[in-house]
């Protein structure tokens, strides 16, 4: 399960690799991309080598006017990522509805048994 910063850079990253199957991203853009105060550089290549461990996309790192970038390519894990965030929410929120009908029903229940008893 990722945490909140891996789960904005890894959004980002899928959003900028949508209609091609790879795409270059400066550091820095990302950051402004994500939009987290607490997103430095160092945090940021972190991040990059744990979502690259976990098999999310392939990384490589080149220079562009002397500047790093990164050459991400999306993999099968990371395309499915989005899919599969959308699928987390749907099961979390059939989940919460479930549990809110349950209630209500037991509450009912309660109640009727109350007035007969």
């Amino acid at each position: 399960m990722l945490n909140r910063l891996e789960n904005k850079v890894m959004l980002s990253l899928s959003e900028q690799c949508k209609e091609k199957s790879s795409a270059l991203i400066c550091p820095l853009d990302l950051i402004k991309i994500v939009g987290e105060e607490k997103l430095n550089k160092t945090l940021l290549e972190k991040i990059m080598d744990d979502l690259y461990s976990d098999g999310y996309f392939d990384l490589i790192y080149s220079e562009r006017h002397g500047e790093k970038v990164y050459c991400v390519t999306l993999t099968e894990k990371g395309k499915g990522y989005a899919r599969n965030l959308k699928v987390m929410k749907r099961n979390l929120i059939f989940r919460l509805s479930t549990t809110v009908v349950f209630a209500i029903v037991s509450f009912i229940i309660g109640l009727i048994l109350k007035a007969i008893f």
